[in-house]
């Protein structure tokens, strides 16, 4: 029965992979984190399937890279969905830096101001430009017509 449940989880995340990269391609990034984040809670926190999932995404983003400079992107919004549907108030940044080349970006998860399952400290160097879901203190209009039409990107992210 194990092995009939690692094969499940490992076709789950790659499913979630797929359809990450679908709605990137069919709405803004807002819209997709909404999308993301709706559903209630499957289980409770577990921190052992958690690092489990996050290596099966891990492995289908390496086997079908997002692009050629990294998968933060993608991965970040993945983990997201798979986090708060078990239980993680996760919160999912994009940030950018300035380097010899230009401007580079990069995406990743806190939990309660902590990064949640980030490899390494690439995220220290670059400055928050979005979070979401949005600071307490911050307007509920900030998922409003505007911020939809000005984050209708999709960073090529060096990570």
């Amino acid at each position: 029965m194990a092995q009939v449940d690692k094969y499940w989880n490992v076709f789950q995340a790659g499913l979630l992979v797929l359809w990450v990269r679908l709605l990137l391609r069919l709405a803004s990034l807002p819209v997709v984190l909404a999308t993301l984040s709706s559903g209630s809670v499957m289980r409770t926190a577990d921190e052992a399937e958690i690092r489990r999932l996050t290596y099966y995404v891990d492995r289908w983003l390496r086997l079908f890279p997002y692009n050629q400079k990294g998968n933060c992107f993608p991965r970040s919004l993945a983990l997201y969905r798979l986090a708060r549907r078990r239980g993680y108030p996760v919160r999912f940044h994009c940030g950018v830096r300035k380097d010899l080349f230009g401007l580079e970006g990069h995406a990743w998860l806190t939990l309660e101001s902590q990064t949640f399952h980030e490899p390494g400290t690439l995220w220290r160097d670059f400055t928050v430009t979005f979070s979401y879901p949005p600071d307490s203190g911050q307007q509920s209009a900030a998922l409003g017509v505007n911020i939809q039409a000005r984050n209708r990107w999709s960073p090529k992210a060096n990570c």
